[in-house]
């Protein structure tokens, strides 16, 4: 009997050991395990047992944020809860400062939070603020911009970018800026400018932010993504000088104007326009030279609804189309049937879809007008594949004309033999 319970005593201590692997685990591992929590979760370990009451202040990530969840005490206010943590936290050096708050209240307590993080060699700041119209938008101490430990920089919302004259950031890599606001265009270019080794940037940006121009002039720039917003109607230009651009993502809902004077390593391109007008021409050529592929290598169906005086977008697109087989063109509603003349002038080579893939083309709202006899001329001329082209004419056009414009279209010479032509 004895023996028995000498075994099962030696069995039970055996299993509370073995159930307590993690307790036993070094520091270094234990930290690593914490830093994939929240600062508030974190700070929960410390009721497991003596051993985890102080492990938590070693962790050298930070995630705040101002929700009721993240607060270990819920009558705890968002500003006590952060000075407390900061002054428990004993790392001397932060990977990461993740802070996430509404504004509330006068901010220079909050610079205070920065001036800590930038104190302890932060590596990553992640600043994200929320606030009300009544509560200015929140300056950034100096301290900052010349943080020389700093490789990853994150800002949104209730930021103003105020830059001072001196900008050094020798390790940042990666910098987002979204729907912030900017003091002025100087700022911008300040910030890029002190930013020596930057390779990744996202900036999204609204109309009110207080800029007319984003200057991105980054030589060591490899990934870019750019957004703006669909607000306002403010003329806004963007300019890129990024000899070693490997990737850009863009998403124009402004009227913007764009100057590339330099993407000459890109190789990938995700373009989302709302309206596309001749103002994209110069994006247009600069991604039509993207490296190794032509911009849209892909694509096989393209419809186009241009406005007035776009057209011209037509042959440059044909050109960096290289399997294109479906077109559809077609005017768009500020100029369908207004009978206006537009400019179009035909590519300057045959594109290659025309002569080895191009097999549908369906043109809608057509009202004989001269260029677009131009087009259908050419393409009919050229198309060395095509099986149908598909007209539809605007229904303004009397009968008579109707039939004046299918004689036309019948007359024109057709490099492929099987191409049919559909007049409705």
């Amino acid at each position: 009997m004895a023996n028995s319970v000498n075994q099962e005593i030696n069995v039970n201590s055996k299993h509370k050991k073995s159930s307590d692997r993690i307790s036993q685990l070094p520091d270094v591992l234990i930290h690593h395990i914490l830093s994939f929590l929240s600062t508030k979760e974190a700070m929960a370990t410390s009721i497991l047992s003596k051993r985890w009451l102080w492990v938590w202040t070693s962790v050298p990530i930070l995630d705040l944020q101002d929700t009721p969840f993240c607060r270990t005490d819920p009558n705890l206010h968002f500003r006590q809860f952060v000075d407390h943590v900061l002054i428990l936290n004993k790392t001397a050096s932060l990977d990461r400062f993740c802070l996430k708050f509404n504004l509330v209240d006068h901010p220079s307590y909050v610079k205070t939070w920065f001036r800590d993080a930038v104190s302890r060699d932060v590596k990553e700041l992640d600043i994200s603020v929320h606030g009300t119209e009544s509560f200015p938008f929140l300056k950034l101490p100096f301290a900052l911009f010349t943080a020389k430990t700093l490789h990853v920089l994150k800002l949104s919302h209730g930021v103003e970018l105020h830059v001072p004259g001196t900008v050094s950031l020798p390790c940042l890599k990666v910098l987002n800026l979204v729907w912030i606001k900017y003091t002025n265009d100087e700022s911008v270019s300040r910030l890029f400018a002190g930013c020596y080794v930057l390779q990744e940037l996202a900036l999204h940006k609204h109309a009110g932010d207080n800029t007319t121009c984003s200057n991105i002039s980054i030589p060591t720039l490899k990934t870019l993504f750019v957004r703006f917003a669909p607000t306002g109607r403010r003329r806004h230009k963007l300019k890129i000088n990024a000899p070693v651009l490997k990737q850009l993502n863009l998403e124009d809902n402004l009227t913007l104007e764009f100057d590339l004077e330099d993407v000459s390593s890109l190789v990938e391109a995700n373009v989302t326009v709302s309206w596309l007008e001749n103002r994209h021409i110069p994006l247009l050529k600069a991604l039509s030279n993207a490296k190794p592929y032509r911009l849209f290598l892909n694509l096989v169906q393209m419809e186009l609804h241009v406005g007035y005086g776009g057209w011209n977008l037509l042959s440059l697109l044909l050109e960096i189309s290289d399997h294109l087989e479906v077109l559809v063109l077609a005017k768009n509603d500020n100029c369908r049937g207004l009978g206006f003349e537009c400019s179009w002038k035909p590519p300057k080579y045959v594109p290659k879809c025309l002569l080895s893939s191009l097999s549908m083309v369906y043109f809608k709202g057509f009202e004989d007008l001269t260029y677009q006899l131009s087009m259908v001329k050419y393409i009919l001329k050229n198309a060395r594949v095509l099986k149908m082209v598909d007209i539809s004419s605007n229904g303004d056009l009397p009968l008579d004309s109707k039939i004046d414009l299918l004689k036309k279209l019948l007359m024109f010479p057709r490099g492929s033999k099987a191409c049919q032509l559909k007049f409705n």
